[in-house]
């Protein structure tokens, strides 16, 4: 296997990333690659980035980090396709993952006690909690407990374990976490716990531990109800940006900008109204696999979505506004009130406690916006968002309800009203981002010359039935990257067909335009699919969407 990194890694500039072709093959022999293999270079002396907070939300408020130019994504391979790497594993997106399989997510086979040692205080966020130890469990695994606010209890924790079963099942490198109940009485606090706080780091004392439960639900029997993530093993790097590289981490050759999986995640984002996707929940953490470090990246901290902003529910402009937009203060002031913003207007949906502020309504995934910009969420191009939207658009009805059973919430009626909501905000981002492009996809072509395909929309009921399919064929000079066409263009009305004879017999590689027919998408632009002769047959090995004019 190639790694496509080592090419990358030695090129000077992103000026030349981003350069056209220039002469050579469109595909090499081991395209399209699976896997990036982002582990070449042995990361040796890498540095913990603790990201400012407040830092990074005023950079991506008033400045213009990264590169704005909305290019290709530079780490699709040459299906589009995202390849795993240390930043992304591909799972519902390229199969179907069983209920077991998503209810479980990153998780173990854990029993966690009641009976917990504080070591330390909770080093991020704005979520109440420490970091223990389970005086049950041999191994002394530390997990960081964080707790639900006393009006609404099982919000916080139950967004916590949602949101990172369905970002694991996305794709993302997530880790585990699990619900449980502590008991208050039962918390010691280890002689050596530290927190930190304005002045340092200093010991961790009882006052500390009671700022954290005042702040605590409480359940009928006197418990408290936590989640408790599982902290991994390797070394904390930090957390990483949505625009740039790492300087620490050789293998980091894509702008985070650029790359598919941070752009398209703002559809995932809008999906679960994840507003709090920044920096700060993140994590960087470098592992030793043969001998070699690599860093892996992971998305964290899901306590602040479906409603939940942690402490309390999300404020009524969650996922309508940033936190500062001057033009509609500006509209406001200027006529005195009479100007009201659109999301004003809405009703507060009428969910249980333990929901928070969630609900269909008045959901545009095209509009939803974070509390703050990030470049990766603002280069998303048409071709990102159709990749995401199709990993949202797997997930069944059954799915999505199974995985909100994993928050155990007491009131069936939570549950109920956090399905119906993703269910129909998932509806609505299968109708605004499967029609954006002519959505043809898994295109495959027998050894025998038949053409078969998916129209994603169709396939996942959204946007209606296409008119037919413009197929126009021709043999292909990979060395040249030129073109033969054979024949004109053919209509079918259904997604196949049959290569005509005088293609199959040419040379090693042959391609095939396919332009959708659909009265309501009139400005759908073909696209353009390569085969490649084999032993086995024709392989799939390009498909390229046309939203690049050509030589770019």
């Amino acid at each position: 296997m190639r790694s496509k990194a080592i090419a990358w890694a030695l090129v000077a500039s992103f000026a030349l990333i981003a350069a056209p072709r220039g002469a050579g093959p469109r595909f090499l022999p081991d395209d399209p690659i699976a896997v990036d293999n982002d582990r070449v270079v042995d990361v040796t002396a890498p540095r913990k980035v603790d990201l400012d907070d407040y830092y990074d939300f005023l950079e991506n408020s008033f400045g213009s980090p990264g590169d704005r130019r909305k290019v290709r994504a530079l780490n699709v391979n040459t299906l589009d396709n995202v390849p795993d790497s240390s930043w992304f594993t591909n799972r519902i997106g390229i199969r179907d993952l069983s209920p077991t399989e998503l209810v479980r997510g990153p998780d173990r086979d854990v029993r966690l006690g009641t009976a917990w040692t504080i070591v330390r205080g909770k080093n991020r966020g704005f979520h109440p909690g420490f970091r223990a130890i389970d005086r049950s469990d041999p191994t002394e695994t530390v997990y960081q407990l964080e707790v639900d606010p006393p009006d609404h209890p099982e919000m916080a924790t139950g967004a916590e374990v949602i949101g990172t079963a369905f970002y694991h099942a996305f794709g993302y490198h997530t880790v585990d976490v699990y619900l449980a109940e502590i008991d208050p009485a039962a918390l010691e606090i280890a002689a050596s716990a530290t927190i930190k706080d304005a002045n340092g780091r200093r010991a961790f004392v009882r006052n500390d531990l009671e700022e954290v439960l005042k702040n605590a639900a409480r359940l009928p029997n006197g418990r408290i109800r936590v989640s408790a993530e599982r902290l991994v093993r390797g070394a904390d790097m930090g957390r990483f940006e949505y625009h740039g590289t790492r300087d620490d981490d050789p293998n980091d050759i894509y702008p985070h900008e650029h790359r598919r999986e941070l752009r398209g995640s703002r559809v995932l984002a809008a999906w679960l109204n994840h507003d709090d996707s920044r920096a700060v929940n993140t994590m960087v953490v470098r592992n030793v696999e043969h001998g070699r470090g690599y860093l892996q990246y992971y998305m964290v901290d899901f306590g602040s979505l479906l409603g939940s902003a942690t402490r309390f529910p999300n404020a009524v402009q969650s996922g309508h506004e940033y936190t500062l937009n001057a033009r509609p203060s500006l509209l406001t002031l200027l006529s005195f009130g009479l100007y009201v913003r659109p999301w004003l207007r809405l009703p507060d949906p009428p969910a249980p406690a333990a929901v928070g502020r969630f609900s269909a309504e008045g959901f545009d995934p095209r509009t939803w916006v974070a509390e703050y910009p990030k470049t990766a969420y603002d280069n998303m191009r048409a071709d990102d968002a159709f990749w995401a939207a199709r990993i949202v658009a797997r997930f069944s009805s059954e799915a999505i309800r199974a995985i909100v059973g994993k928050g155990r919430y007491s009131d069936p009626a939570a549950a109920e009203a956090l399905a119906d909501a993703l269910i129909k905000r998932r509806d609505r981002i299968k109708e605004a981002w499967l029609t954006t492009v002519n959505p043809i996809v898994n295109v495959t072509l027998s050894r025998e010359g038949e053409l078969r395909f998916d129209n994603a929309a169709e396939l996942h009921d959204a946007g209606g039935r296409a008119d037919g399919y413009a197929l126009r064929w021709s043999r292909f000079d990979n060395a040249t990257d030129t073109h033969t066409f054979v024949g004109d263009a053919v209509m079918a009305r259904e997604a196949r067909s049959s290569a005509p004879a005088e293609v199959l017999s040419g040379g090693d590689y042959i391609s095939v335009s396919i332009a959708t027919r659909h009265s309501a998408f009139p400005s759908w632009t073909p696209v353009q699919v390569y085969f490649r002769r084999t032993p086995a047959g024709w392989q799939t090995v390009g498909l390229d969407r046309g939203l690049d004019p050509p030589g770019s």
